[in-house]
Order: structure tokens, then sequence, then C-alpha cells
């Protein structure tokens, strides 16, 4: 008898539990295109998880991301430096902790070529693995400071539409 009433209140939590819906403002909605995403050496890993966190955070924020003749603004950026530095070993002498940096340059402009935002944004962080997938721990440091970027720009479109 006590589990079943144990179950029901349970129920009744979980149930009471959900996401909630967000409605995004349709008329001040832009269209976004990435145009150029410049990193200082070829990273094929950093530039995909750059342009993934950008896109994400363009969706995120209520707008659009469509390269057409819609397009009413238009993301360059300049990545400065990118650093990715083993700082930890683990006990089989492979790197576990990886220290990652980057600095770089973000800009929108409209259709007249006229910079509406431009900010230089410098992150760092750190990323702690087993040391068994130095490669794979890698990438996941630089998907940790993508998501950090993913979120400075979702604030900048939001606060300056």
């Amino acid at each position: 008898m006590i589990y079943r009433i144990l179950l029901a209140v349970l129920l009744m939590f979980f149930s009471s539990c959900g996401y909630k819906t967000v409605q995004h403002n349709k008329e001040n909605q832009q269209v976004y295109c990435i145009t150029k995403i410049k990193l200082p050496t070829a990273q094929e890993t950093a530039l995909d998880v750059l342009s993934r966190s950008i896109s994400e955070a363009v969706l995120s924020s209520g707008n659009r991301l469509q390269c057409s003749g819609e397009t009413t603004r238009f993301i360059e950026v300049v990545v400065s430096s990118l650093s990715v530095r083993p700082i930890g070993y683990s006990v089989s002498q492979r790197a576990s902790v990886y220290k990652v940096s980057i600095d770089m340059l973000f800009t929108v402009k409209n259709r007249k070529n006229e910079v509406l935002l431009q900010k230089r944004i410098k992150e760092m962080t750190q990323y702690t693995g087993t040391g068994l997938n130095a490669d794979i721990e890698k990438r996941y440091a630089i998907e940790e400071i993508g998501r950090i970027i993913g979120i400075r720009v979702y604030s900048l479109l939001n606060s300056n539409g």
C-alpha cells in the first residue's frame, strides 16, 4: 500500500516537470548568414565546432539562418589565436587535462556592408578527461570552448538584435 502511494506521488512530481515553450517575436526576427570563419591554422575540428556553435546561437536567439536573398545580417568571425595545450597527464603519461584559449573578432554587418556589431571575444577553459583517448579528449576540449562561444554569441544577438 505504501509503495502505491509513493509511486503516485512520484508520478505526480515527474508529470509536473517539463519544458516551457519559448515564443520568439517574429517581427524582430532577422535572417543571418555566416559568411566567413577564419582560423590562423587549418584545424577542421575547430572550424566545425565554431560554425556549429554560432549556428546554434543564431537559431536559439529566435532568428533564422539562411544564406539567400532574404539575408539581412552577415556574420564574420576572425580567430586571431586558438591554443589547445595539454597541462596535465595521466599515470600512463597521456594528456588528460587540456587548456583551451581563443581570441576572436565577431562582426555582424548589414546588406550595405555597414558594421552593426563588432565584439572581441576572449575565452579560456580547461577540460579534464581520463587520459585514455588523447585525440578524442582534445576534441572535447575544443567543443567545451565552442559551448562558451555559443553562449557569448547568443547574449550578443539578444542584447543588440
